[in-house]
């Protein structure tokens, strides 16, 4: 894997649409969780890909050769565009882009400050023109939010020849990837919305390191170039053999944290354009990795096979321990209640229903660790939303011929899940005889679920502590006597088969199975007011990754589902121990048939009367101390920046005070009181005092303020009124020292307006440099807000009299 980063540098306003609007806004830009504009690595590597293919045709002359056939090693096969089906399977990108972003101070500085974040954009407005009449037309008056011009964004990213051509000599082809990489960043001028309108354009430079000028080595080499490699994908699957990696009673876990660096797209299924994600994460997705990791030291498929390796499902991570899925047999007062509000919570295992309540089923969600005198810690993955769309070349505009716009839901960065790796002792000596901290290898970072080339899939797996022996609530229980109660709860989505093979959803399959694992007999528990069966089915759309062709539908009882039977016959608990570590049904190794059994959170029959601890599960808000940037020191509280972002920064705090003077001042002048202590103007009944003319000729003098040293300007206008008697005495009182003072006293405006400095600051020396610079600004901004209020309030007054 070679990383190089790629620097953006907007030279203009741009816009890159997040697909929504917001209050006046019909569209608004895309922002990361930190709320800044961001550029989606969707974007740049579509606009990397498209100044690729202008540099590929320039140096194959004009014609389709074999630079063309490179930009498919590169970026890969598009089978939407194929005029034909591919005889092979598609070619996977061996470049992948990140999302770039703006220099990490700044968005350290512009964290606590809302102000800021929201001056780093305006609003621009845009009419549709008639093409036939060239006016605009009725209905069409549109409002864009547009990011300011300036910004420097970062991007990471790498070239990895390993996992499509792992004998690939990475000396011989490099220099020519490097070349055409940037030979093709050098093509893009602009990117984004309304590119061809004056927005967008743009400079993106790659950083190689050390490596030399790509361009200078293209210059002399371009013709050498070699023919694309062969597609030599790396094939996981091992062949089976002999090894007796079996699944003995003795287990072992290796507790796995997963947190994501990107956001993820864990597709669950598809509506129209929308793909609908996931709230966890699948084992599925991490096997590939795990082969990665531990495949040249233990045949993985082998102990697939024989149910030696078991890797389940990761969930949210709730005070240190893993999520339990909400099981569907409690429900919330809907008014007033449910688990997260944390009261009037009804186990129906165990409680009939209240009398006038109106209870709703808890569905979503998951809970922490159970303590007797509170309810559980309950959190929830609130999944974000992200449009994209796909540009057809020809017209370069979206269109449904190559997919249009589209939406993924995706669970959002910064999050952490928990999941446990379970081998048998048989696998766990294997892996112990080859590298006695085998564990440690787990610890690294990969790339999951759809759309993992760009800008989503990024996960960082560490492993929490060494392998330990599998530790489940069954140990707890000493036996169970027959005709005693079994409670079931689904922790992963159950698949199971029928008597001909086939995926059943019959309840008394499920029945069946478990009670032949657990060797006595199951029926459903009788009681005349609670439930003793709540089930929710399942249908998982999964693809074929290489080829993205559907795989068949998997159908199976939902996680959460939950079961209460009667036991005939003596339960031995070692049985029902290595069932909840196996699991049950189909496709265990990838998380699915995760059972607990007599969950006492199942068996509590005091639940309605109990509330979560306000403490428990809650995170602090912690108020870091301010950041400020410099461009020439770097102590406790400013961040050393380059000259470009520091500059870039104060256009940004210049923008937010001009809309702090503006607002203020409106509010401010609404008063008449404050009107009369500032300029000295005021109504006496129905006249002006002084009268709207000369309002009118310290407006038009006002407009001459442009610096500090024109203040001589108004004050000379000043002098000579009062030289004029008639005129003199038109103003009241001490209106005219009053305005003298006011363009005379450079700190007086300041005071007047009273701005908080700290939430619209960014830069160390922001607010002297700004007080100066806009001064002269704010002083007009006041004025004229202040005579418009009063020729409102003075229209009013008229027409009541």
């Amino acid at each position: 894997m070679i990383p190089f980063s790629l620097t953006i540098t907007m030279h203009s306003d741009w816009h890159v649409g997040s697909g929504t609007g917001r209050a006046e806004l019909d569209s608004i830009v895309q922002r990361d969780a930190d709320d800044l504009p961001y550029l989606p690595a969707k974007t740049l590597t579509g606009i990397l890909r498209d100044g690729c293919e202008q540099a590929a045709q320039a140096l194959d002359s004009g014609l389709t050769g074999q630079w063309n056939d490179w930009l498919k090693v590169l970026f890969g096969d598009q089978p939407a565009l194929a005029t034909t089906p591919l005889e092979h399977e598609p070619r996977p990108a061996i470049v992948s882009i990140h999302s770039a972003r703006l220099d990490e101070n700044l968005r350290q500085a512009l964290g606590q400050k809302q102000e800021l974040r929201t001056a780093i954009a305006f609003m621009k407005p845009g009419v549709a023109i008639d093409a036939e009449s060239g006016c605009a037309k009725d209905d069409y008056l549109r409002f864009e939010e547009m990011v300011r011009q300036g910004a420097i964004l970062t991007a990471e990213a790498q070239v990895n020849f390993s996992e499509a051509y792992p004998h690939l000599s990475t000396d011989k082809y490099l220099p020519f990837v490097q070349g055409l990489l940037t030979a093709g960043a050098k093509m893009v001028q602009r990117l984004g919305g309304k590119r061809r309108r004056g927005n967008g354009r743009c400079e993106i430079q790659l950083n190689w390191g050390d490596k030399g000028d790509p361009l200078t080595w293209l210059k002399d080499h371009y013709d050498e170039l070699p023919e694309i490699p062969e597609l030599q994908p790396t094939n996981c699957a091992v062949s089976l053999s002999d090894n007796p990696l079996n699944a003995d009673g003795t287990w072992v876990t290796v507790p796995l944290t997963v947190t994501t660096e990107s956001p993820l797209v864990l597709p669950a299924r598809t509506v129209g354009n929308l793909v609908e994600c996931l709230d966890y994460i699948p084992g599925r997705y991490l096997l590939r990795y795990l082969h990665k990791k531990l495949g040249d030291r233990v045949n993985i498929s082998q102990a697939i096979a024989n149910n030696a390796l078991i890797l389940t499902n990761a969930t949210l991570k709730i005070d240190q321990q893993p999520g339990h899925p909400t099981p569907f047999c409690l429900f919330g007062e809907k008014l007033d209640g449910g688990l997260s509000k944390g009261r009037n919570v009804y186990n129906r295992f165990q409680e009939t229903n209240p009398q006038g309540v109106q209870l709703k089923g808890e569905r979503g969600g998951y809970l922490g660790p159970w303590t007797d005198n509170a309810l559980p810690a309950y959190g929830k993955v609130d999944l974000a939303l992200y449009t994209h769309n796909t540009i057809k070349d020809e017209i370069q505009r979206p269109s449904e011929e190559v997919g249009g716009l589209y939406s993924y839901e995706a669970i959002p960065a910064g999050l952490t899940f928990h999941a446990e790796l379970r081998v048998s002792a048989a696998v766990n000596q294997e892996l112990s005889n080859k590298a006695p901290n085998w564990h440690d290898l787990l610890t690294g970072k990969t790339r999951i679920g759809q759309s993992k080339k760009d800008q989503y899939g990024g996960v960082k797996i560490t492993v929490d502590s060494p392998p330990n022996p599998a530790n489940t609530q069954t140990q707890k229980i000493q036996g169970i006597s027959s005709g005693c109660p079994l409670y079931v709860w689904f922790l992963s989505d159950v698949l199971m088969r029928g008597d001909r093979l086939n995926p059943t959803l019959n309840p008394d399959d499920f029945t069946q199975a478990l009670a032949k694992e657990l060797g006595v007999s199951l029926h459903l528990r009788e009681h005349p007011s609670c439930f003793s069966m709540m089930l929710r089915q399942r249908r998982t759309e999964s693809w074929q990754v290489r080829w993205g062709l559907p795989r068949p539908s998997l159908l199976g009882w939902q996680a959460g589902s939950c079961l209460v039977y009667t036991v005939e016959g003596n339960l031995d608990p070692e049985k029902l121990k290595q069932v909840a570590i196996r699991g049950i049904g189909d496709r265990r190794a990838e998380g699915y048939g995760q059972l607990s059994f007599n969950d006492p959170l199942l068996t509590d029959n005091t639940l309605s009367q109990k509330q979560r601890d306000s403490e428990l599960g809650e995170s602090t808000t912690r108020n870091p101390t301010a950041i400020l940037l410099s461009k020439n020191r770097n102590t406790q509280t400013t961040n050393q920046v380059p000259d470009d972002v520091f500059k870039y920064a104060r256009l940004i705090e210049k923008a937010a005070w001009r809309e702090a003077i503006q607002s203020q001042a409106l509010a401010i002048a609404q008063n008449p009181q404050t009107r009369q202590e500032v300029l000295g103007i005021k109504i006496n009944g129905e006249d002006s005092c002084p009268p709207m003319s000369q309002l009118g000729g310290l407006r038009s003098v006002m407009g001459k303020l442009r610096k500090r040293d024109d203040s001589s300007a108004i004050t000379s206008w000043i002098t000579a009124l009062e030289n004029v008697e008639n005129r003199r005495e038109k103003w009241p009182g001490n209106s005219l020292k009053q305005i003298k003072d006011l363009v005379t006293d450079t700190h007086k405006i300041w005071q007047i307006l009273n701005l908080d400095s700290k939430k619209l600051t960014l830069t160390d020396d922001g607010t002297s440099k700004l007080q100066a610079t806009l001064w002269a600004e704010a002083v007009r901004t006041l004025v004229d807000a202040m005579i418009r209020a009063h020729k409102r309030d003075l229209e009013k007054a008229q027409q009541n009299h």
